[in-house]
């Protein structure tokens, strides 16, 4: 499980992506094609997108893959 702090950062992560974008979270899960709540867990920072869906998050926020939080080796493994 990911600390409070580490949450925090991929949260704000993800906001200034969305901000970048102008799109609100429900724009993004659209976009996405995640559930509202799928969508949520991930930009919380309690779960991390699937390869499937970092790409699609990735398309959505126009960015690249490695852009999105929790890319880097270690984190995912921590995530569960």
């Amino acid at each position: 499980m990911l600390s409070e702090t580490k949450r925090t950062a991929i949260r704000r992560r993800y906001k200034a992506l969305r901000a970048a974008t102008e799109l609100t979270q429900l724009e993004i899960q659209a976009l996405a094609r995640l559930t509202k709540g799928r969508y949520w867990r991930i930009e919380q920072g309690y779960d991390f997108p699937t390869a499937d869906e970092r790409k699609a998050l990735a398309r959505a926020l126009k960015v690249q893959p490695s852009d999105l939080p929790g890319e880097q080796a270690g984190e995912q493994a921590q995530a569960s």
